[in-house]
């Protein structure tokens, strides 16, 4: 209760007003998680601790990195829609907008109906669609309207426990505060035992499951759907993608300032 009070209750005489809500809530995961285990050891680069240090973001770009990744994207959606007969037409404005749960695209934008299905029957194919919204997340910049920290924790521990398990957190039915396989089974438990078969160390593999375990008994108390998903969506038009919900876009005429 004081954990929470510190961190999640601005009516509290303890509470931190002195920090961001980014730092309390990083604060909060690791005390709470400290509290439920018993043990440290689980670090967030929101920490307080880390204000002053310049963060690198696997998931960043430098713009010269944005605008040539952008360039290959596009041909290789022309090259595509060209090699399956599909032309769209000058000037048509459309959107892609992916569902991270199961990378599933559909395109709007269009009075065209079966054009739209035409695209989406194309892209939702082979890795087209995940390899689209890791390109959404690396064509960002800090003022994006798309992507909130919540959002963005969210979708990366769900990826990380559906990569290491193979299980979808959003399949999973919540039994005592814990997501549970058909059978029972704690997914905790599991990503445990998983993550020493894979090739981590077994500090790293510690390490990893402290700092997704407390994200993970956050999201089972409150429920799968009380953080929004990360839904993504880009523009395309006369053959460039253009990012939506940014000052700042990587199609066909941006330039380096």
């Amino acid at each position: 209760g004081h954990i929470f009070d510190k961190y999640r209750n601005p009516n509290s005489p303890y509470f931190r007003n002195d920090l961001t809500k980014p730092e309390r809530e990083a604060a909060y995961s690791i005390e709470i998680g400290w509290a439920n285990s018993g043990t440290g050891g689980h670090y967030n680069s929101n920490d307080a601790a880390f204000r002053n240090e310049k963060r690198y973001d696997p998931t960043q770009e430098s713009v010269e990195k944005k605008i040539l990744n952008r360039q290959k994207v596009n041909e290789q959606l022309q090259d595509l829609f060209s090699k399956n007969g599909i032309t769209i037409p000058k000037n048509t404005n459309l959107t892609f907008t992916i569902n991270p749960n199961n990378f599933k695209l559909v395109v709007s934008g269009s009075k065209d109906e079966s054009l739209m299905k035409q695209i989406e029957d194309l892209l939702n194919t082979s890795n087209n669609t995940r390899e689209l919204f890791f390109h959404i997340m690396k064509s960002r910049n800090d003022d994006s309207t798309q992507f909130t920290p919540d959002s963005l924790a969210k979708f990366h521990l769900v990826n990380q426990i559906k990569t290491v398990t193979g299980y979808n957190l959003k399949d999973l039915n919540i039994v005592n505060g814990q997501f549970v396989t058909d059978n029972g089974t704690n997914i905790f438990d599991l990503y445990k035992e998983e993550l020493l078969k894979n090739p981590y160390t077994a500090e790293n593999a510690r390490i990893a499951a402290s700092h997704y375990g407390a994200q993970l008994f956050d999201l089972a108390k409150n429920g799968f759907d009380s953080i929004p998903d990360l839904v993504l969506s880009i523009g395309y038009q006369n053959g460039s993608l253009h990012d939506i919900g940014q000052k700042e876009h990587y199609g066909v005429k941006k330039t380096i300032d």
